[in-house]
Order: structure tokens, then C-alpha cells, then sequence
């Protein structure tokens, strides 16, 4: 973010900027990126805040009292049928990080950048256990691997003295732009609207429909707030139809009730 918006205020002293600076950059990149926009105000006023904490600037918080773009809560996920669309697409990806980066997210819901920075010593394969010491519930967090993720990293190729899992084109850090793979996947499986975080709500989403309860899904995805798991629950449908057919039937079975016939023709 501060690479991509922040060019023209990077030798400006804190003291110089101002509510209407903070504005207008909030307007020219919500022209063409709303979420963005957003964002960056509150990436500005958490850095005026932490200044302020800081002792190192006492004066007003330019980021206070924007008034932000809407914002609609996104709700997709990768339906069943399109799964074995997705799963074709990932084949044809010719890196072999690129393609298990995209099953790691998928198969553990866990976040781009959580898979992207994984380490060879926070996982134990034998105990298919992966230990995440960076979220942003702000605490570590252990994930249970299931058995086809384990398969997948043991068959992945190691580089040696490179600590990540997914390394990098240098061979020392690890995978950064997945963007543009991400792209060429989507487009192959005809899921253009689909978004790298929704892998993640997929995953929700799924375990949803098999029945799992909310906070089950809620330490999966190391939720810190109920309310943030709760979208699963108006997502998958499955479970709530499940539930009406078969109180349906003990109440139509319960007395002498009418049974519904279809309507002749």
C-alpha cells in the first residue's frame, strides 16, 4: 500500500498533512478502487495513532471523520459443481509451489500470506501438524493438516537453504505475487469472479454444509469473533433444508395430517 499510494507523501513531515489531504487521496483512489480507498484511511489513521501513542506527533489525526465508500460483504465461494473446474485449471499450472500454495489455501482455509510465508520448522509432517506463529487474530495457531495436504508436501521439491515451503525466484525468500498465476487459473476454470480469499470462504462454507458447527469452523479458521464465523451460517443452505425435510416429515407423521398431493393438470 505504501508503495502503490503513498509516492507523493513519503518526505512530507506528519505535521504537513492535513483531513483535506487525506480526502482527496481517499477520492482518487476510490474512483477506481473502493475497498482500496478504504484502506489506506485506516492505514493512515492507525499510523497517526501509533505516532501519537509513540510520543513522536501530538497533533490531530488527518485519517478522523472520512467518510468511507460502502462496502458489500462478499458471500462466494467455489460451488460443487465448479470444484473439478478449479481442480483442472491448478493441473495445467506449471510450478509446482504455485499450484500446492492454492490447495494449501483451499485445503486449510488458512490466508494467502499465512501459506505464502509458511517455514519448514512450523510444520511436522508426522504429526500433520502446522503451527502458524504470525495471524491476524494477533496469537499463534495450530492447524490440524489433513492427510492429502501432508501428501502434498511431502511430495513437494525442497530447496536447499531455504527455509519456506513456497520459495521465491531468488531461492531465499518465498512466493510474494501469486496474482497474475491466480488469474490464468480462474480464467482457465471459467471462475473469473472468484477471488484468492474466497478459497478460504470455501472452505468455510463446505465444512458448513457437512454439518459442522460454528465455532468448529470458527477455530479452524482461528476466528477471534463469533460474529465473524457467523456468514457460514446463511451460506450453506444444505444443512437448514436437511433440517426442514426431516421435521416435515415427523410432523406430517405425527397425526392425521393432510397430505400435500401435487396439483393435476
Amino acid at each position: 500500500m505504501l508503495r502503490c499510494y503513498f509516492q507523493g507523501w513519503q518526505h512530507r513531515r506528519l505535521s504537513s498533512l492535513t483531513r483535506k489531504d487525506t480526502l482527496q487521496l481517499h477520492q482518487q483512489i476510490g474512483a477506481t478502487a473502493p475497498y482500496a480507498a478504504n484502506r489506506v484511511v485506516a492505514l493512515i489513521r492507525k499510523m497517526f495513532n501509533l505516532a501519537h501513542l509513540w510520543g513522536v506527533y501530538g497533533g490531530e489525526n488527518p485519517a478522523i471523520g472520512i467518510e468511507l465508500f460502502p462496502e458489500e460483504k462478499r458471500d462466494r465461494f467455489v460451488q460443487p459443481h465448479e470444484l473439478p473446474k478449479l481442480f483442472e485449471a491448478l493441473q495445467e499450472e506449471p510450478s509446482p509451489y504455485v499450484k500446492a500454495a492454492f490447495l494449501m489455501a483451499l485445503l486449510t482455509g488458512a490466508r494467502r500470506g499465512e501459506v505464502l510465508a509458511m517455514r519448514g520448522e512450523d510444520v511436522d509432517l508426522a504429526q500433520a501438524l502446522w503451527r502458524i506463529p504470525q495471524t491476524n487474530a494477533g496469537r499463534p495457531h495450530l492447524l490440524p493438516l489433513p492427510q492429502p495436504v501432508v501428501t502434498l508436501l511431502q511430495g513437494l521439491p525442497h530447496l536447499l537453504g531455504c527455509p519456506f515451503v513456497f520459495p521465491g525466484r531468488d531461492g531465499q525468500g518465498h512466493l510474494v505475487n501469486i496474482a497474475k498465476a491466480w488469474t490464468r487459473i480462474r480464467t482457465r476454470a471459467g471462475l473469473t469472479d472468484v477471488r484468492i480469499h474466497d478459497l478460504r470462504r470455501t472452505l468455510g462454507s463446505w465444512l458448513a454444509a457437512s454439518g459442522a458447527s460454528l465455532p468448529l469452523i470458527g477455530k479452524a479458521l482461528n476466528h477471534s469473533q463469533v460474529s465473524t464465523t457467523a456468514i457460514y451460517a446463511r451460506l450453506s443452505l444444505d444443512p437448514v433444508r436437511t433440517a426442514l425435510e426431516s421435521n416435515a416429515q415427523r410432523m406430517l407423521s405425527a397425526g392425521d395430517a393432510p397430505q400435500p398431493t401435487p396439483e393435476q393438470s
